[in-house]
């Protein structure tokens, strides 16, 4: 409590001075024996540079072999979203009869749509003939 007192009216509080605790059993540290420590050190970073070298080397083939497939998917699909439509066109246009397909349905198609309606009517000829030329 007299401490907390003490550190709000603005007195400095001194902390305890703790000593290094030096082991008497070990012998004095040589020169010879810091710079052995200090070339196994060096080897070692040595070594551990080479590994992250290594590394970040796959990494980057990793990242560009990745936007590789991406551009191998990705181009083939594009081009194909780019050009099919005419060649689908064209392959109808030869082989269209195979899939029932006809040039003249399509061109005329709103007045052959109407003619298969009308035909559903249960009605005599003169009526569906009456019934077109309103539609008309």
């Amino acid at each position: 409590m007299d401490k907390i007192e003490e550190k709000k009216e603005g007195a400095v509080l001194e902390e305890p001075k703790k000593e290094l605790e030096v082991k008497k059993d070990t012998a004095p540290v040589t020169l010879d024996e810091i710079k052995a420590l200090l070339e196994k050190n060096l080897k070692w970073s040595q070594i551990i540079y080479e590994q992250n070298r290594k590394i970040n080397r796959n990494l980057m083939w990793q990242a560009i072999s990745g936007w590789l497939r991406i551009l191998l998917v990705m181009v083939p699909l594009l081009l194909a979203l780019w050009f099919l439509p005419s060649y689908v066109g064209q392959f109808m246009d030869k082989y269209g009869y195979l899939f029932g397909v006809n040039k003249a349905a399509t061109t005329n198609q709103q007045t052959t749509s109407v003619d298969q309606m009308i035909k559903l009517l249960p009605l005599d000829a003169a009526k569906q003939e009456q019934i077109k030329t309103l539609l008309k």
